[in-house]
């Protein structure tokens, strides 16, 4: 029987077996100078190989590259003559064996129903090329088991010729959700948040012993007599207060006494202010619609002022003057101002509560918001750190993405007269934000103060008679905090 091809233009003729095909890189980009480096190679492939890679067109894992390989070798096929699948160097041809009826009883130790058996049988009776010239390519230790009993010259294919290895079904799975994840990501914004406190951790919050009785009546007594009654003698005085003599009572006999009785939680607060700042951006392609934001604190409270009790005592009342007063607008009098859809507003506001909620209609993409913060730890918590958590969600966004942002602190108990010195006014040792509420002092930035009296309700620093803004703490030159004499 005539030659198909003429085997001596080729350096190098292989036989692979079907895993070469399955297994192993595409035909055409194996790195085969590794094996002949001149070339031209000549892979050939045997009709029981055939078959086998024939039957994987459906398998769920090798359908793909099985079928790869039958476009492959399909112009060989067609035509019976080698066909070029790489120029190289080394240039690759590929063709389809043509091999003898298999006298099965010449190999006593094949089996003719075992695939193994069946490949070497077919490459010994392989026409068109001299047994000396036969080569089997393979990574299975079994078929060159079988082709050195036989006669039949291997050539393990080195492992970096394999494919890479096909992803588990666990890893299917995973890269299948993260394809999701993203998916979605780009159907919905992506709004990032970051909160930073401004004080090192861990700081130190005090519990503070409340004042004895006896040591009660002594403070008591102190801040009474360095704030006498203000009667206003002037002839001129067409419209005296008469309200002044009950005012001033309740000044001595509720105000005064609630205020020796409190001090100790008035110096935990005030010792227990940390800042943070809350940055919150639109890093994604999309705006956020109807943006919700939450911020929630466990173990504290949260504000945006410093909250100012009056550690060194309450001011005394003044007698009011002129015939309409004060007039003061409430906040129900006020017509809430219309708010911009870009705009961010407090739905609930900071309020020295846990809870603050920051609504905006349309927060779009690139867009950055910072709000500037005051937590206040409670030193009785004994659930851990102190913990801001942040929520976010948007009419198109899914679910509420939270983050939790915790601040370490140690509590320690103490003394009033180890932080401060009531009689003598003045700190024995710094606050935490000390040198922030020097400078908006300085500044009389009265806005980021929140002047509480002893019952805990807002006084207004500049338009209210009964505080004295002059009370305030400031330096002398020696850096030690006191309080100004009043005037």
């Amino acid at each position: 029987m005539e030659s198909l091809f003429d085997h001596t233009k080729y350096s190098t003729i292989v036989f692979i077996d079907s895993m070469v095909a399955l297994e192993g890189k595409p035909l055409d980009t194996m790195p085969w100078d590794e094996l002949d480096p001149t070339g031209p190679i000549l892979v050939l492939v045997v009709s029981q190989v055939n078959s086998e890679i024939d039957k994987r067109k459906r398998d769920g894992r090798l359908a793909k590259r099985a079928r790869a390989f039958n476009r492959l070798i399909s112009p060989a096929a067609e035509t019976s003559t080698p066909h070029r699948i790489s120029n190289g160097p080394p240039a690759i041809d590929i063709a389809i064996v043509r091999h003898r009826r298999i006298d099965w009883d010449q190999y006593d130790d094949l089996d003719p129903d075992g695939g193994d058996d069946r490949v070497v049988a077919q490459i010994l009776n392989a026409r068109d090329v001299p047994d000396q010239r036969k080569l089997l390519l393979t990574n299975d230790t079994n078929p060159i088991a079988i082709g050195s009993r036989h006669g039949l010259r291997s050539w393990r294919m080195p492992d970096h010729w394999l494919a890479d290895p096909e992803p588990s079904p666990s890893d299917k799975e995973v890269a299948r959700l993260k394809a999701r994840v993203r998916e979605l990501e780009q159907a919905q914004p992506n709004v990032e948040i970051s909160l930073t406190y401004g004080v090192d951790q861990p700081q130190t919050v005090f519990r503070v012993d409340p004042v004895p009785t006896e040591a009660r009546k002594a403070i008591t007594s102190h801040i009474i007599r360095q704030n006498p009654r203000q009667d206003d003698d002037s002839p001129f005085n067409l419209h005296p207060d008469y309200s002044y003599d009950d005012r001033y009572r309740d000044y001595r006999t509720k105000i005064v006494p609630a205020y020796s009785a409190s001090i100790h939680r008035f110096l935990e607060v005030h010792y227990a202010q940390v800042p943070f700042t809350l940055c919150v951006k639109n890093v994604g392609v999309l705006q956020a619609e109807s943006l919700v934001l939450t911020l929630t604190s466990r173990g504290g409270s949260l504000h945006n002022r410093f909250t100012c009790y009056p550690i060194f005592g309450p001011a005394a009342p003044k007698p009011k003057s002129g015939i309409l007063g004060h007039f003061r607008l409430s906040a129900d009098d006020i017509q809430a101002a219309m708010v911009g859809r870009h705009e961010m507003f407090f739905a609930v506001g900071p309020d020295r509560g846990s809870t603050i909620e920051v609504h905006c209609a349309d927060f779009r993409h690139g867009r950055r918001w910072e709000f500037e913060g005051i937590a206040t730890i409670d030193p009785h918590s004994d659930e851990g750190p102190f913990v801001i958590d942040v929520g976010v969600t948007a009419s198109n966004m899914r679910g509420i993405e939270t983050q939790a942002f915790a601040f370490a602190f140690e509590s320690q108990s103490a003394k009033i007269a180890d932080l401060v010195d009531v009689l003598e006014p003045g700190y024995k040792q710094a606050f935490p934000m000390m040198e922030r509420f020097k400078a908006e002092v300085t500044a009389k930035n009265w806005s980021w103060i929140e002047a509480v009296d002893v019952y805990g309700q807002e006084q207004d620093l500049v338009e209210d008679d009964d505080f004295d803004v002059k009370r305030l703490p400031k330096l002398t030159p020696d850096r030690r905090p006191i309080l100004t004499p009043l005037m």
